[in-house]
């Protein structure tokens, strides 16, 4: 999904291009470019976001966790398994909030754009929501599990939370 959303970040590059030289050079814009542009980010977002859980780059602030992890590893992994919880519920409730948003632009052809110039419907973007919404609760439970099974290991002395020495 990742890399879909990547390969997507470059095809939305060279419409944007195309798109503002033909505004330049022929005074002709691409047609729907801007709908696409505005539908294309939500979709990357929720195509990266499990990924970006995965490999620790969602935003957060964790100074507190590393001071934590070195004295108190147990309770470390103990919140972060929390955190992860969280985040688990908050996906789950995204995925139940937008069900009805994918049926409803599945069901009724709804599409963005004015008939007769450019029209695309929204239901991917919708099925890539819900796609990414599941992959990310999954990927939220895997961490939530990891960090309870860490919570079970002996004290490693000398590393931190991601293996560095302190």
């Amino acid at each position: 999904m990742n890399s879909i959303g990547t390969g997507w970040v470059f095809v939305l590059l060279v419409i944007i291009n195309l798109d503002i030289g033909g505004r330049a050079i022929f005074n002709h814009p691409i047609r729907g470019v801007p709908e696409i542009v505005a539908l294309s980010i939500v979709a990357c977002v929720f195509l990266q976001l499990a990924h970006t859980l995965k490999v620790g780059r969602l935003t957060r602030s964790d100074i507190f966790l590393k001071w934590l992890n070195r004295r108190h590893p147990r309770v470390c992994h103990f919140l972060q398994a929390i955190y992860h919880l969280v985040g688990a519920g908050i996906m789950v409730i995204l995925f139940k909030a937008s069900l009805p948003l994918f049926s409803k632009a599945w069901s009724m052809g709804l599409y963005v754009g004015a008939e007769g110039d450019f029209m695309a419907p929204t239901w991917p973007v919708k099925l890539i929501i819900l796609i990414g919404c599941a992959a990310t609760a999954i990927q939220f439970f895997l961490l939530a599990w990891n960090d309870f099974q860490s919570m079970r290991l002996p004290k490693m002395i000398g590393t931190g939370m991601d293996g560095e020495a302190s």
